[in-house]
């Protein structure tokens, strides 16, 4: 079975996707993690939308909580965000 990692299916691209759809900057984005206990700040969220940082199980928790979206929508396979 050929299984793609998290980096391959581009989990931070689909954050900053959902990000601009909410119209959020990363710097509001940051704030509203940091009001429930995740403490990224908008240089990592910079990092993890460009590939230069990876998530961490509990930082994809927020952000799905933050950003409303279903763990689905930045797991699926690498097709456009709907």
């Amino acid at each position: 079975m050929n299984r793609s990692t998290p980096k391959k299916r581009n989990i931070g691209q689909k954050v900053k996707y959902y990000r601009i759809q909410r119209e959020l900057s990363q710097k509001d984005l940051a704030a509203r993690l940091q009001t429930i206990g995740c403490d990224m700040t908008s240089e990592m969220i910079w990092k993890s939308e460009n590939g230069r940082r990876n998530l961490s199980i509990f930082e994809i928790d927020k952000l799905t909580e933050v950003l409303n979206v279903d763990y689905n929508a930045l797991f699926a396979q690498d097709e456009a965000p709907q």
